[in-house]
Order: C-alpha cells, then sequence, then structure tokens
C-alpha cells in the first residue's frame, strides 16, 4: 500500500465514531434537550426490588424530587422512611428510623456516583455526563415513548449493574428498570398530583 493511500485510510478511521459514542440520532438529542428543559419536577414511585434469594417481590413507594442542575432526592415513605439527596457532588442517606444519617462525596464512591449520574444525567439532559459512565442506547417506540439504555463502561460498576433501561415519553421519565447481580429493580415513576 502507498504512503498516500496508507495517510488516506488512517485519516477515514480517525473520523470513523468510536463505539457508544456514534453520530446522535436527532430523536435522541431532542429527547435530551425536552429533559434539560425542566428545571424542576416532583414525581411518586412504586419500586420493586427481586432478588434471588427471595421469593417474593420487595416494594416500596415514595417521591422523587429534581432541581436542575444538580440535585436529586429520593425519599422512601414506605414500608419504611429512607432519605437518598444529590447535591452537587455529595450524597447523604438517611434512615431516620435507625438514627443513621450517612453522608459523603460521590468521588470517593465512583461506583455509586455512576449509578447516580444515570438518574441525574438523564433528568437534566446531560448526555456528556451519561457517556463519562455509560454506552449509551437509544430507541424510539411505535406508540412514541423513547428508550435509554446505559450499560456501564467501568467494570467495578459493572460488578454491581449490568445494565439501566430508562424508558420515558415526551419530558417525563416512566420507568426505570435496574438489571444486576444483586437480582432487578423497576421504579414506576408518575408526575405528583
Amino acid at each position: 500500500m502507498s504512503h498516500g493511500r496508507r495517510a488516506i485510510l488512517l485519516a477515514s478511521l480517525l473520523i470513523l465514531p468510536l463505539p457508544g459514542q456514534a453520530q446522535d440520532d436527532p430523536a435522541l438529542a431532542r429527547v435530551m434537550a425536552g429533559l434539560a428543559s425542566v428545571r424542576e419536577r416532583r414525581s411518586t414511585f412504586t419500586e420493586e426490588k427481586a432478588i434471588p434469594e427471595i421469593d417474593l417481590p420487595l416494594p416500596s413507594e415514595g417521591t422523587l424530587r429534581w432541581v436542575a442542575p444538580d440535585s436529586l432526592e429520593k425519599h422512601t415513605t414506605w414500608p419504611i422512611e429512607e432519605r437518598i439527596s444529590v447535591i452537587r457532588g455529595r450524597l447523604t442517606y438517611e434512615r431516620p428510623d435507625r438514627g443513621i444519617r450517612r453522608d459523603f462525596a460521590l468521588e470517593e464512591q465512583p461506583e455509586m456516583g455512576a449509578l447516580v449520574e444515570a438518574i441525574r444525567g438523564t433528568l437534566a439532559g446531560d448526555l456528556a455526563s451519561l457517556r463519562r459512565h455509560y454506552e449509551v442506547g437509544f430507541a424510539v417506540e411505535r406508540d412514541g415513548s423513547w428508550r435509554i439504555t446505559l450499560t456501564p463502561l467501568s467494570f467495578r460498576v459493572r460488578g454491581a449493574v449490568q445494565r439501566i433501561l430508562v424508558t420515558g415519553e415526551g419530558t417525563e421519565i416512566r420507568v426505570v428498570d435496574t438489571e444486576g447481580h444483586g437480582g432487578v429493580s423497576r421504579m414506576r415513576i408518575a408526575p405528583a398530583p
């Protein structure tokens, strides 16, 4: 192969998109822009966790609150009260019935940081943040709903979570399915009344 042909081949390889970094789908760009336009939201959730060692699913319910650009709170109200708050780079976990309160920087727990960004990055419409932690897949269904598939890039994160599926409609997230070695969870989300 001549030097000129080799240079052209090398140049063409350099401009090809990398796996997981393919040219943005215009529909994905519209969904992310729509999500980014919502500066605050309050939602209710119901969640079921299926753990292999337990025959019955573990249900819970509560509220979610998002305030742009980076504040997220998950407040479980049943069957126990539990609150997880994330503001910028810090996470606070509270369990009032046991007097537990823990606070730490997400950079101290990279696996937890990646899991937080799956929800927070999606709510913020921040595709760049999602791509720092995940290979991002996207599909639009026939009914107009959309699905974002997040596959962790980090082997450490993949040790806990293999895949997160976020399903939504317009600017609303409806379902978050998390698949991991410890089981599967499904969180259904609805706008708060």
